[in-house]
């Protein structure tokens, strides 16, 4: 799982402002992260530098972002029009605030929930480039 804490320590270094979301139901990962790019660059360009990772759990999948001040609006805009299009069937804010230490601490609680399913992509984020 060194991806994982790559991903971990990238979080930690992003933008201040960090928000948590429980995917249920139905969820398309192919389009969570491509149709969230799309709607910043058209709706929200004041979101520049972001980290977002998500994980699968039994329940289904949490994601995680972490950016500028801008960023908290963004998702949930964003998480509200996932579930109005179908990539998620319900999506409900775990966490949301400036507090990397209230940040991680939840994050990490959500961790212990990790579940990966064979043979499928259990993990994933945005791009991280070589060490």
């Amino acid at each position: 799982m060194p991806t994982i804490k790559r991903h971990i320590d990238a979080l930690q270094k992003e933008g201040f402002h960090s928000v948590v979301y429980e995917l249920r139901g139905r969820i398309d990962l192919k389009r969570l992260g491509r149709h969230f790019n799309m709607m910043l660059k058209r709706r929200h360009p004041d979101v520049t530098n972001y980290h977002f990772f998500w994980f699968r759990t039994k329940e289904g999948v949490i994601v995680s972002y972490v950016g500028n001040m801008f960023l908290v609006d963004a998702v949930e805009d964003f998480m509200n029009k996932a579930v109005q299009i179908g990539i998620a069937g319900a999506a409900d804010e775990v966490f949301s605030g400036r507090n990397k230490g209230l940040f991680m601490g939840k994050l990490k609680q959500c961790l212990t929930h990790f579940s990966p399913k064979p043979s499928t992509r259990s993990y994933g984020g945005s791009q991280l480039g070589p060490i």
